[in-house]
């Protein structure tokens, strides 16, 4: 059967959907897609005839997958797979995309049918370890506590503290995205949602099985929100300037759903306005661009973007360093 282009996009979003966020209720899911209850079964049917079928179990308020078709990949050429394993890595380095840990598990089927020893370490080191700076045996027992419903104590590195600290969570999902690999759940540490890194986590155990997800929480819309990670139930407005040397970079790319954009009439630049979760992520890829970018709003991100720029002129006032890299004085 030949189906048109809209209802394959439907299709695909919902196996997504199903796969990347379980545990949203289906009059939320049939909303995000734009249809009613006579279609959603209409699409749930169909995908069943090609090997995906789903329930929610009201028991555990989750979406379970009963049958994930495998289907016979043929003819692939030793570099092909090759080829295909390391795009994943390539995500790592260069990537903007969220994506859910089933695009790693795809790979890492892909590696085990890689003749020996290509398929010995290739995706643990190349694509694990040094694309995302992991350990296998973490994203293991992250992946399980997922889909086993296990609350579980991390051993966590936060930037800038001596040694590592222990985080209660509830993970409710294990996501890549700007070059690294994510977990994000309820922590009972900090009595709120939160997102870690997964290369900061050394150590994983597991303390009780059964947790529930929080009635109010959506994936989906938290990082719909997200200018770049980090994600968020409410949104704030960024407003930037950019000059006329750097507007035609700023034009050419959707860099955010929200993104508006006004002619500036008075120097030949342009106004950008995004409505974020997070306002500093914007702060930072302003500063990408240099004096070509101005924070305008909201009073207190160009408060900060004023106060960052004044350190980093001080940190080039000074003297060039030595070759040892020691600091001295700025010159009289």
């Amino acid at each position: 059967m030949d189906y048109p282009r809209k209802k394959i996009s439907r299709l695909l979003r919902l196996v997504l959907d199903i796969k990347t966020d379980p545990h949203q209720r289906p009059d939320a899911l049939r909303t995000k897609l734009g249809i009613g209850k006579t279609q959603f079964y209409k699409d749930k049917k169909t995908l069943a005839a090609i090997g995906f079928e789903f329930d929610f179990n009201r028991r555990k308020n989750r979406w379970e997958v009963g049958r994930d078709a495998t289907l016979p990949v043929e003819n692939l050429t030793l570099s092909e797979q090759l080829s295909l394993v390391m795009a994943l890595r390539q995500l790592s380095a260069s990537g903007d995309h969220l994506l859910s840990f089933h695009g790693l598990n795809a790979a890492r089927k892909l590696s085990l049918s890689l003749p020996f020893p290509l398929r010995e370490r290739l995706f643990d080191d190349m694509v694990i370890k040094e694309g995302f700076g992991c350990q296998r045996e973490i994203l293991d027992r992250l992946e399980k506590a997922i889909t086993d419903n296990w609350r579980v104590t991390l051993t966590y590195q936060r930037p800038g503290q001596d040694k590592p600290g222990l985080e209660e969570l509830d993970p409710y999902h294990l996501f890549f995205k700007r070059r690294a690999l994510y977990v994000e759940g309820y922590s009972w540490s900090e009595e709120g949602i939160r997102v870690y890194r997964a290369n900061r986590i050394s150590d994983v155990s597991f303390k009780s099985k059964g947790f529930a997800v929080r009635e109010d929480y959506d994936f989906g819309q938290r990082y719909k929100n997200a200018f770049s990670v980090f994600g968020g139930e409410s949104t704030e407005r960024v407003r930037v300037r950019f000059n006329k040397k750097t507007r035609t970079y700023i034009e050419e790319t959707l860099w955010h759903h929200s993104q508006r954009i006004t002619e500036n009439t008075g120097d030949g630049g342009i106004f950008f306005e995004v409505d974020v979760a997070y306002p500093r992520e914007v702060l930072w890829w302003a500063f990408f661009w240099g004096d070509g970018a101005e924070i305008l709003a909201p009073s207190w991100l160009r408060a900060e973007a004023k106060e960052t720029t004044q350190k980093m002129a001080a940190a080039y006032r000074r003297n060039p360093p030595d070759e040892d890299g020691a600091i001295h004085a700025p010159s009289p």
